[in-house]
């Protein structure tokens, strides 16, 4: 910000017996600060219009540095620099630091409600540069790079990314989930305005933005962590050894002399930060189960709330293993969570083999978890639907381990597409899904997409069915709506139907053969009478009498939507 005398450059460390200013424009030579009262150090500096860099040097409190001075960049950076030494960096503009000078464009577009969405998971880096890509195989994923593949989301019928953290981290390779500044934009995916270019362009064709937030800790030389641990983090962590993913957030420090929670008030303010400046519409937060405390999820829900003054369309997922119903819905803190219960069985049933504590058939758990409300979910809309994501290996390569292969394992595919989008829930699909990406997970490997696969027609065939059915559930009221009901189950032959309806009377029907094995005929009793076209495979019937027949062929499902 800009002061009587210059820019002011600010540090809220409020213990901290010595801290001062280095920075580009005078070589890095030290400049004192003074504290304050509210426990914020800042000094002024004439800066002309430019771009400089900058950090402080603290005298540390930190248990493993105490009385040692140590530089730190900005726990508030707006970005960092990209020559390793991880300077934070400013724009000064007719006096005044700007943290972008993008021109939004596109901020009346309407956007879809969270009933509408259909989520598209994506990581920045590895959704471009692989093998058959027009913006150049090798090449790392930028954020240009998904502005230049946006048109084929929107033919794909998504109209919400999920994309995984793009706070700044250290190096240039990671999932995101080792945050350094929660307010940093990640510089190897591009600048403030890339990022802000990016959201707009989104708006532009209806598509929401939901970032992923890590906020149960930070990486192990975040600044915080450097200039006073204790003061944000537990010294000791709490959480068993395979959760302790670095420093973690102590949320129920009270500092009794400021009146203040600092964890609470960093992370809120980031939060806020990202929504104003970046215009984000949704949040998707890591490892609630871990974070535990639902009382701080709620408080930052509301100031979510708070602040965004109903002015467009956003949505809180938690990230929450193992699964609790209650972290969601009208008591709980989130508006919906990932669906993990329904992942690992329908992925079960698609590989089709025991797998993690569940087994293919089981028709009762597949019952149970179509219908979010049996396990104690206030409605489908607090859920997330998905088979895969980014924290497990690909279902076409867990296919593969399981011997299906060429058209048998499109056929299982095409069954879980199906399943999918047809589901009561929010769907989601993870980047490359849609058309067969079978790498296994290797979190050390940079795992692009491989888009040459589009070259061969079954992997083609599977994306225009994911096409189709998201357009149909687009289209399909019926689909959208907070209902389900399992009407059919054949135990021994693993058949299933279920029923998707709306309160103006519209009915889809969906009914499934969850074998690898021909059906042959299935008789369905209490069917609606009337006229009814089947989606798949695009022929109409009549019922009457109130019972269907028809056959199913090994894995196929077909989609039923009452006419009249």
């Amino acid at each position: 910000m800009a002061g009587k005398n210059g820019i002011e450059f600010s540090l809220f460390a409020p213990y901290n017996e010595e801290v001062a200013l280095v920075g580009s424009w005078n070589n890095w030579q030290p400049i004192p600060m003074t504290k304050g009262k509210d426990g914020t150090w800042r000094v002024s500096v004439p800066l002309d219009d430019g771009n400089y860099e900058y950090k402080f040097d603290v005298k540390s409190l930190s248990y493993f540095a105490r009385d040692q001075v140590v530089r730190v960049t900005d726990p508030r950076a707006l970005c960092i620099s990209q020559d390793g030494n991880d300077n934070a960096c400013i724009t000064v503009r007719q006096g005044q630091v700007i943290v972008t000078t993008y021109q939004w464009q596109h901020d009346n577009v309407p956007l879809p409600t969270n009933d509408q969405l259909v989520i598209y998971e994506m990581h920045v880096n590895e959704f471009s540069g692989g093998v058959g890509d027009i913006a150049g195989e090798g090449k790392p994923g930028r954020f240009q790079d998904v502005i230049d593949k946006l048109d084929y989301l929107v033919a794909l019928g998504i109209n919400a990314l999920e994309v995984m953290p793009v706070s700044e981290f250290p190096g240039e390779r990671s999932w995101g989930y080792n945050p350094r500044v929660l307010f940093a934009v990640e510089n190897s995916y591009g600048t403030p305005d890339d990022l802000c270019r990016m959201v707009d362009e989104c708006h532009a064709r209806g598509i929401r933005v939901i970032m992923d937030g890590v906020y149960n800790h930070s990486e192990d030389n975040t600044p915080l962590a450097q200039i006073d641990y204790a003061y944000w983090y537990y010294e000791q962590n709490p959480d068993r050894p395979e959760h302790r993913w670095g420093p973690k957030f102590n949320y129920w420090h009270y500092d009794e002399n400021l009146k203040v929670w600092p964890a609470r008030q960093y992370i809120r303010d980031a939060i806020l930060f990202w929504i104003d400046n970046f215009h984000i519409d949704g949040i998707r937060f890591d490892a609630t189960a871990i974070i535990k405390d639902y009382d701080i999820l709620s408080w930052l829900q509301s100031e979510i709330y708070n602040h965004l003054q109903g002015i467009k369309p956003f949505i809180t997922i938690a990230e929450h293993v193992p699964e609790d119903p209650t972290v969601t819905g009208p008591d709980g803190p989130m508006d919906a969570a990932w669906h993990e219960s329904y992942s690992k069985q329908i992925m079960c049933t698609i590989v089709g083999r025991d797998q993690e504590g569940h087994s293919p058939f089981n028709m009762d758990n597949i019952t149970r978890v179509l219908d979010p409300r049996v396990q104690g979910f206030a409605s489908p809309v607090n859920v997330v639907n998905y088979i895969d994501n980014h924290d497990q290996h690909r279902i076409m390569w867990q296919l593969g381990q399981a011997g299906f292969l060429d058209d048998a394992a499109f056929r299982r595919m095409k069954l879980g597409a199906a399943i999918l989008l047809t589901s009561a829930g929010i769907p989601m699909i993870w980047m490359g899904q849609e058309f067969g990406e079978s790498s296994p997970r290797m979190i050390n490997e940079r795992q692009t997409i491989d888009w040459a696969l589009l070259q061969n027609e079954r992997n083609t065939m599977l994306l225009e069915h994911y096409k189709a059915l998201i357009h149909l559930r687009h289209n399909t009221p019926a689909l959208k709506s907070d209902t389900i009901e399992v009407i059919f189950v054949d135990h021994p032959r693993a058949l299933i139907a279920y029923k998707r309806w709306n309160t103006e009377g519209q009915i889809v029907i969906v009914v499934a053969n969850l074998k690898h094995e021909y059906a042959g005929e299935f008789e369905i009793g209490h069917w609606p009478d009337g006229q009814w076209h089947e989606f798949v495979f695009n022929y109409d019937i009549t019922v009457q009498g109130g019972v269907h027949r028809d056959t199913l062929a090994e894995s196929e499902v077909k989609i039923f939507v009452k006419t009249a």
